[in-house]
């Protein structure tokens, strides 16, 4: 069975930042409306509640509720389709494809209706540069299935090395999510020290992303400002000579421009052990990060060296 596995699927794609481009703005917009969705949960520190989550066919919101029941929506990116259920058992589902963001929109929430489900979001994208509201987005975007297979395929290798990394750590830390204002996947490290945010003039999501010291790795497919998929790693408040610290593996650096460690993920899967070249990344980043800052020690398990 392994060796069948093996045979049939890589389990760290390639992701060239070009070719995904059109297809990750479809995906980035409509995980964001799916986040939005989420947003009817109760709040979590941190923003907790309202993370997608990995699957073993794609992602999905987990359960949200409404009214007496419970629906989720799932995105199967190998089947590529959008599937939306209840726990009143009704399910309607939908095809993806080229297409708008406001097609795509469109069809959710004509899905939802049909469910008898009828939520109304913010249109405005958020955390992302000249934004169009998911309705008013009309520009066909090409959609990749192979890419967004990819993608998702990267989702879930490296979700299995940050789940080694989780297990680690003894202080707050919830679980790791898709987080789709930035559509990265992300582990965060919260030391339990509240941050005063009166400073902080991004707007109401980064003073409740920003209120505990905290330590934030994971994995995103890149942007303009860095054309290629990287892991990151980055500590909040920044300590003073973070910048001049030497971490593993020897291709991880410190970006001045972005003010985090930074690996590009073909550096990780173009290695002789990219789970474990990953996990160096992750760990020997957190020491680097915890130590300058002065983070208590016992906060970590015992375990595996980097």
């Amino acid at each position: 069975m392994h060796d069948m596995i093996s045979a049939q699927y890589d389990p760290w794609p390639a992701l060239p930042y070009a070719e995904f481009k059109s297809t990750q703005h479809l995906l980035h917009r409509f995980v964001q409306v799916l986040g939005k969705v989420k947003l009817t949960t109760p709040f979590e520190p941190h923003w907790s509640n309202v993370a997608l989550w990995i699957t073993s066919r794609g992602i999905t919101t987990g359960p949200v509720p409404y009214h007496q029941g419970v629906f989720s929506i799932d995105v199967d990116f190998i089947t590529h389709q959008v599937i939306c259920n209840t726990s009143w058992e009704s399910m309607e589902y939908f095809a993806l494809g080229s297409m708008s963001v406001a097609h795509l929109t469109h069809s959710l929430f004509a899905a939802l209706h049909n469910l008898g489900i009828d939520i109304t979001i913010n249109m405005v994208p958020q955390e992302v540069p000249d934004p169009v509201e998911f309705d008013k987005d009309t520009e066909t975007r090409e959609y990749r299935p192979d890419l967004a297979n990819a993608w998702w395929r990267i989702l879930i290798s490296s979700y299995s090395v940050m789940q080694r990394y989780h297990s680690r750590f003894y202080g707050i830390t919830p679980a790791i999510g898709l987080m789709w204002g930035t559509f990265d996947l992300r582990d965060a490290r919260y030391k339990g020290l509240h941050l005063a945010t009166e400073g902080i003039n991004s707007g109401y999501i980064r003073r409740n992303a920003m209120d505990d010291a905290q330590v934030e790795a994971g994995w995103w497919s890149g942007n303009e400002q860095y054309p290629r998929p990287a892991y990151f790693s980055f500590i909040y408040p920044e300590p003073t000579g973070i910048d001049q610290v030497k971490i593993k593996p020897d291709q991880a650096r410190w970006d001045n421009t972005l003010r985090e460690f930074i690996i590009d993920y073909d550096d990780i899967r173009l290695s002789s052990d990219p789970a474990q070249a990953l996990l160096s990344f992750f760990e020997s980043s957190y020491l680097a990060e915890a130590r300058k800052a002065g983070w208590e020690s016992d906060l970590i398990v015992s375990g595996e060296p980097v």
